[in-house]
């Protein structure tokens, strides 16, 4: 089955889709991920009807995939939001969708790189070039961005080119419109990349390679055939993509727990769908009213006031009998619900190695107590940052390379370090007075660079002011008048 097959039932023979079921289960199939490979570039290119069965895969098969997990980092949950949920008609139909997918996304990609990543060079000339494309491509910025593209979908892109300036361009490109093409090998090296943009409703289809960038004509989504209408080279002895992948197989941080947050939609849904229908509840009368005078339109008046006045009848031996009203709806269990809810919020948070800040224990716990539910989130940025970096190592090698060719300042991208810091709250005043309550001394620079309003340079230079202001005695305006003249006297 497709991934885009699952929303209703098909009916194989008749080619209809059937909009009497329900499905709540989500799945991808593992083409909608699988790596593209090839024996070389060369051979793809004289072979442009593998080219173009490649392309139209990834629009049918992947794109697809990626354009659901991006809606789940969005708050546009597919399942709650698709298909049919229910089965009666006249029932309430809450779909309420929870934004699961973003929250994790945006947690995570802030833990790992909300901090600048911290890039360093051998000397000062290579670090100012450094820091100078940083600034000018605002690399802290697309880092974020392609971390968290990592993180809901698995994978990210970045292209490079040079502009009519001279300055390396590092541009974030949309991760629906754009895949590479690795070597058949053990090596799995890149040795292409296709980005196929949609504008308007035609397909622009641009072929990188490791020597030059092929563009072909505009096309609608449906191919027919490739037809190249310009080919020009690009000086970084290789394909100028960097791929950054999330872990070995390409997943987002929460993909594989899909499952949980529309466990927990559905929940909620139900939840309010039992209150609407609560309010449609079905009205019972039990009793005698066959000698009662009530008739239909009676008692749908009394209904819209929410008052009945039930007359009862007498039985065949002239006894009373008894008339009783009610209403009938399912009963709900509210312990049992909210459980369960429970139960589905716990495993999200734990399977997906985020720490539960609503938990009530969570603040008043030991430093070390919080440190173990952090592990796994620890953990998490290990296998990340580890990915990241052969990224971020690819990309200064692309750009060591056109330096080259340019006669630019020469520099190593296997000499760079990247250094990644966690951002989390730290009680660092707890530390001082622990470390001072055992014996130790912190100079007042140590101090002043602990806080936040203020630093040691700066503290300095306003005492050192203080005190001079402080020695220097006050005088009147006339006094400063008289001494003026009195130096005026004497120079004479």
């Amino acid at each position: 089955m497709r991934v885009n097959d699952f929303e209703c039932a098909r009916d194989e023979r008749e080619g209809k889709i059937q909009l009497n079921e329900r499905f709540d289960t989500l799945t991808f199939d593992d083409e909608s991920n699988q790596e593209y490979v090839y024996e070389s570039m060369d051979d793809l290119l004289a072979n442009p009807k593998d080219l173009r069965e490649m392309i139209q895969h990834f629009l049918e098969v992947q794109k697809p995939r990626l354009e659901i997990l991006e809606g789940y980092s969005k708050g546009h949950n597919h399942t709650i939001l698709t298909g049919r949920r229910r089965l009666n008609e006249g029932k309430a139909d809450h779909r309420i969708s929870h934004n699961w997918g973003g929250y994790i996304s945006h947690f995570t990609t802030g833990f790992i790189a909300s901090i600048p990543i911290d890039i360093s060079a051998d000397n000062d000339q290579q670090q100012s070039e450094l820091d100078s494309i940083s600034t000018f491509n605002d690399l802290d910025n697309l880092n974020q961005e392609l971390i968290f593209d990592t993180s809901r979908v698995g994978r990210a892109y970045e292209l490079h080119r040079r502009n009519e300036d001279g300055f390396d361009c590092i541009h974030l490109i949309d991760f629906k419109e754009m895949f590479v093409i690795r070597e058949k090998t053990v090596e799995r090296g890149i040795i292409g990349a296709v980005h196929v943009p949609i504008y308007g409703d035609e397909l622009d289809i641009t072929v990188y390679t490791d020597r030059e960038i092929i563009q072909y004509e505009s096309t609608k989504e449906s191919l027919v055939q490739l037809n190249e209408v310009n080919r020009r080279k690009h000086l970084y002895g290789d394909v100028p993509v960097v791929e950054w992948k999330n872990n070995r197989f390409r997943e987002g941080d929460w993909e594989n727990e899909i499952g949980l947050f529309d466990a927990y939609d559905s929940a909620q849904s139900d939840t309010a769908n039992y209150m609407s229908d609560l309010n449609d509840a079905a009205l019972v009368i039990k009793g005698d009213l066959q000698n009662s005078g009530l008739a239909p339109e009676d008692l749908y008046l009394m209904s819209q006031a929410n008052i009945f006045l039930l007359q009862s009848g007498t039985t065949v031996d002239g006894k009373q009998t008894s008339v009783d009203a009610d209403y009938v709806h399912k009963k709900y269990d509210v312990d049992g619900t909210e459980a369960y809810k429970k139960r589905l919020l716990d495993d999200i948070y734990k399977l997906v190695n985020v720490p539960n800040i609503d938990d009530d224990k969570f603040g008043s716990q030991s430093g070390i107590a919080i440190q173990y539910k952090l592990i796994g989130l620890q953990q998490l940025k290990a296998t990340k940052v580890s990915y990241y970096t052969k990224a971020l190592r690819r990309r200064y090698k692309l750009i060591a390379g056109i330096h080259k060719e340019l006669n630019g300042i020469p520099f190593d991208p296997f000499e760079l370090t990247f250094t990644f810091h966690e951002n989390l709250p730290q009680d660092v005043w707890e530390e001082v007075e622990h470390f001072r309550a055992s014996g130790g001394e912190l100079s007042q620079e140590t101090l002043a660079e602990l806080t936040s309003f203020t630093d040691y340079k700066q503290e300095q230079e306003r005492l050192e002011n203080e005190e001079f202001e402080r020695s220097v005695p006050f005088m009147t305006d006339a006094e400063m008048r008289d001494q003026q003249w009195q130096g005026l006297g004497s120079d004479q």
